[in-house]
């Protein structure tokens, strides 16, 4: 389901996780994130408020793109699922997208030694929100 969109997707770009609140009102946060095979990937401490949602209901979605001055965008829908990540091995994958080599051990030093998980999203419908408008 993702292939057709996997270059765009190769960007390191901001995507927007929404799950569920314990109120049943959507909780959107920016968050970075990585493919792997036809799944998103998130890395989340285990403390994050989305983790308690998502156990009580997996469904949710994610937007990436179709910001101003972007040509496309997509929402993707389905159900999350929760990893564990004891080495660390996937959070630094998707932390790699968005920070270089050198500034990876000041940026992991800061962001502290709290337990993450990995949030797992395998689309179920994927929409184009944005798309390029000819300019005829």
């Amino acid at each position: 389901m993702i292939e057709p969109i996997r270059t765009f997707l190769e960007s390191p770009r901001i995507a927007y996780l929404s799950t569920i609140d314990l109120l049943g009102y959507p909780h959107m946060v920016p968050v970075w994130f990585a493919v792997d095979g036809d799944d998103l990937i998130f890395s989340v401490a285990k403390s994050r408020a989305r983790v308690k949602h998502i156990r009580a209901n997996p469904k949710g979605s994610v937007v990436i793109g179709g910001n101003l001055g972007e040509t496309e965008g997509y929402l993707f829908k389905g159900d999350f699922r929760i990893e564990q990540d004891p080495s660390q091995t996937v959070r630094h994958q998707i932390i790699r997208r968005y920070v270089s080599e050198e500034n990876l051990p000041q940026f992991l030093e800061r962001s502290g030694p709290e337990e993450r998980y990995i949030f797992r999203l395998t689309p179920m419908k994927v929409i184009r929100v944005r798309q390029e408008k000819n300019s005829s």
